[in-house]
């Protein structure tokens, strides 16, 4: 690569907006779904905004140096807190994950056992075409 250093400044100026402005997306859906219910919303707002502020601490918290006189790159520094870009985000979407999969599994109108619940929650069967294809979509991006 050459000079790791500012491979390393150019990746993590990229993270912060990646990361959040991808969650942001799946925060629009929650907003969607649970358009009068302001708590959920702004529990979400807030979590976002925790994605947000953990992503931007990845820009002072890598180093990247050559290895040896080769063009290869390694981390050099990596800090402790580093771990929570990855860890919040994962909360985030999981949290969100399961609430928007909640709200659609009460659009069916169907009684629920084990059998008929695992297999709306896994392939969204019994639920309306719409709100199956927003919870196929959701389990596509989650995954």
């Amino acid at each position: 690569m050459g000079d790791c250093e500012k491979l390393e400044h150019v990746i993590t100026a990229l993270f912060p907006i990646a990361i959040p402005t991808s969650s942001l997306l799946f925060f629009f859906r929650v907003r969607a779904v649970f358009g009068g219910n302001n708590y959920v919303v702004g529990f979400f707002a807030i979590l976002w905004l925790a994605v947000l502020g953990t992503c931007i601490t990845v820009t002072r918290s890598l180093t990247g140096i050559n290895i040896g006189t080769t063009k290869y790159c390694l981390h050099f520094i990596l800090k402790n807190f580093v771990s929570s870009a990855c860890i919040v985000p994962l909360v985030n979407d999981t949290l969100i994950f399961f609430a928007i999969s909640y709200r659609l599994m009460r659009n069916t109108h169907v009684v629920y056992d084990i059998k008929t619940g695992f297999r709306t929650f896994l392939f969204g069967d019994y639920l309306p075409a719409f709100s199956r294809s927003l919870f196929q979509d959701g389990q596509m991006y989650y995954l």
